[in-house]
């Protein structure tokens, strides 16, 4: 092959041959693309930004004399490159490629090499990884470029940036908080539902609802921040909103949702909306969330960036989104970002949790010997055919978590992507993945956009859409268990946090798929093309996560006692036997009374200091039966380092006339380190 019939793309050698007429141009807007083609004489259609800076568009004669006239007007311009024999393969290049030195090669070497080839230093990666661009005085293409690179003895990869216009894998339907989230909790048989389809999430809240102090980082295109499910004290950890600009990526912090972008709302609703007494609840309803908004169409170069900014902020990222049915492998760079990222990055420095949704194209995530033809919906909605070699991007990393989807019926999402690569698979909603069809199966119920414009929403009229679903669904709701798992043990890395959801999934699954899939979806060894290892189990994963030295108390105490109407408080006791000092602890109170704005209570730990719980709140509201937590009441963490031994007292008074009540029992649940 010539050096300009292939690239270089995670250490493969992928064919490629010239598009007839398109070709991509660098251009902050489509404006200024027209205007710069108008003034080299090139009349331009069809055209589309597909990145910053970047413009895909078809030109009326052939590629090749386009481009000659565009580059002698000073323009950067590029053909697009396709698969022979894949029409709808598409690579989009731009100017810069990554370039790996041999460990032994000498910083001088490196220099001259640069020097000799006019490039520019865009980014040191480090490990004598660089980004370039070529230049005018190049006189070649970033492929060619890098193909003659690579042919160096002390180069050990030489590959292009590519750009690569990612899907987000949703379904958008045509069509309304707990109770309706079946895929938290499914106790028993329903229309379209089997009991246990769910992650069993109350049972895992039950050890632990999430910490703070574990943050979880939904990237996706916006996120409304106003929603109710968002408010708590430190529910938000930052605002991230990345761009790019001269091939530079910056941050902002305007993450709110504009006009089209419909989609991180209700991914982040799933894996963190607050337990507020109104609308939904997330799997991981007490965890840190870490918002970051992105364009689906960055460079490698640019994800690199992205990534490297998440880890320092987050121990675990959910990305509901990737390409179709292609030939994507990742580039070695980004690919080994991933890699160092996941075994030693996040804000613990133990690895990030990289949580990524396997895809609804009915296909696998990666085949390199691939034969058959797959049919998929692309991003603008046009039905395609792909039969070559299939190398999913990211979904297809080693170190990544990839998720597949089941549906509320216990059957394989009929969408749903599948291949050795899937980890496990989480509930989510039921559809054709060709004709969009409603299959039989439930829709994920979770926070939705209101009111910014077209195309943003699910449920028009409501903050609240129960039409969720996809791989997009799938994958926040197991980055939400994978918070809960570090929140009962911040000291796994995120390669132990994967093994844990391996080991702990459950298999009860129906081997039946609503549309044909081209390989087996049954159990063999303990694995599944369809399900990974099987479905995610949050209450198996968070006992599975337990701390050497941990200390769990769990005890209840019927009180029955009178609440007498502006009298004395009553107290009811409790006493701990073990021993250890408090790392969590939460208060459950159940009490009957026809106005509770008339109530104090109060909870006194064993060497006297005493939280109010509830002060008058409430007017005349019926009954407290509720779960008392730190993100409620900030001042529980004034016992964190307290001894849990002792006698711990529940105190209620009412102290106005007319309503009286009774306690009905109480109960203390705390996490401790053995002392």
């Amino acid at each position: 092959m010539t050096a300009n019939t292939y690239f270089w793309q995670g250490g493969r050698q992928i064919p490629i041959e010239a598009a007839d007429s398109e070709i991509t141009l660098h251009a902050p807007t489509v404006e200024a693309a027209r205007a710069v083609a108008a003034e080299a004489g090139v009349p331009l259609e069809d055209v589309t930004q597909v990145g910053p800076e970047l413009i895909r568009a078809t030109t009326e004669g052939p590629s090749s004399r386009s481009v000659t006239q565009l580059r002698q007007s000073g323009a950067v311009v590029h053909r697009v490159y396709r698969t022979p024999g894949e029409p709808d393969s598409e690579y989009l290049i731009t100017d810069t490629f990554f370039i790996q030195f041999k460990p032994e090669t000498p910083a001088a070497a490196i220099d001259q090499f640069i020097q000799d080839e006019h490039l520019e230093i865009v980014e040191n990666l480090g490990h004598n990884t660089l980004l370039l661009r070529v230049t005018t005085a190049t006189g070649r293409n970033p492929i060619k470029t890098a193909n003659l690179a690579a042919t160096r003895s002390d180069v050990e990869y030489a590959e292009p940036n590519l750009v690569r216009p990612l899907q987000r894998f949703a379904y958008i339907p045509a069509d309304e908080w707990f109770a309706k989230q079946w895929h938290l909790h499914a106790p028993q048989d329903d229309t379209d539902l089997v009991a246990r389809a769910c992650i069993a999430a109350p049972d895992a809240w039950e050890i632990t609802r999430g910490s703070r102090d574990i943050v979880i980082a939904v990237a996706d295109d916006a996120f409304d921040l106003t929603h109710p499910d968002f408010q708590g004290p430190n529910k938000i950890a930052g605002r991230l909103n990345a761009f790019t600009s001269n091939g530079s990526v910056f941050f902002t912090e305007d993450v709110m949702p504009k006009p089209g972008d419909y989609h991180g709302t209700p991914c982040a609703g799933v894996a963190l909306a607050e337990i507020n007494g109104q609308g939904t609840v997330g799997v991981a309803p007490e965890c840190a969330f870490l918002a970051v908004r992105f364009p689906l169409s960055f460079d490698d170069a640019a994800m690199i960036k992205l990534f490297e900014r998440i880890s320092r902020e987050a121990d675990v990222v959910s990305c509901s989104w990737g390409v179709g049915p292609a030939d994507a492998p990742l580039s070695r760079a980004f690919s080994e970002k991933l890699t160092a990222l996941a075994q030693s990055g996040g804000r613990r420095g133990k690895g990030l949790v990289i949580c990524v949704a396997a895809g609804n194209n009915n296909c696998p995530v990666k085949d390199l010997n691939n034969t058959r033809t797959y049919e998929y919906i692309d991003g603008w909605g046009t039905r395609r055919r792909y039969s070559g070699r299939i190398d999913r991007w990211i979904a297809a990393h080693p170190h990544v978590i990839t998720i597949s989807g089941c549906t509320s019926r216990k059957t394989r999402s009929a969408y749903s992507s599948w291949g050795k690569e899937i980890c496990v698979c989480a509930p989510t909603d039921n559809w054709h993945d060709l004709t969009f069809a409603v299959l039989p199966g439930r829709g994920v119920v979770t926070t939705d956009n209101e009111g910014f414009g077209a195309r943003t929403d699910f449920t028009p009229g409501s903050r609240y859409t129960e039409r969720f679903g996809g791989t997009s669904s799938a994958t926040p709701t197991v980055a939400g268990v994978c918070g809960l798992i570090l929140s009962r043990n911040p000291n796994l890395t995120a390669k132990q946090v994967k093994e844990i959801l391996q080991q702990t999934a459950d298999q009860d699954l129906k081997i039946e798929s609503d549309t044909p899939v081209n390989e087996p979806g049954d159990f063999v060894n303990g694995f599944s093309l369809w399900y990974g290892y099987g479905k995610v189990n949050a209450f198996k994963a968070v006992k599975a996560a337990i701390i050497d030295s941990e200390v769990l108390v769990d005890q209840t105490l019927s009180a029955a006692l009178d609440i007498p109407d502006v009298g004395s408080p009553v107290t009811s006791a409790i006493d701990v036997s073990q021993q250890g000092t408090i790392r969590e602890i939460r208060i459950g109170v159940d009490i009957t009374h026809t106005y509770i704005g008339d109530l104090r209570i109060d909870l006194i730990a064993p060497d006297g200091s005493s939280v109010t719980l509830h002060d008058h709140q409430g007017g005349s509201t019926d009954n407290i039966r509720k779960i008392y937590t730190s993100s409620e009441v900030p001042a529980l963490r004034a016992l964190i380092g307290k001894a849990v031994r002792g006698t711990w007292k529940l105190r209620v008074v009412d102290t106005w006339r007319m309503d009286i009540g009774r306690l009905n029992s109480w109960r203390l649940m705390a996490k401790a380190t053995a002392s």
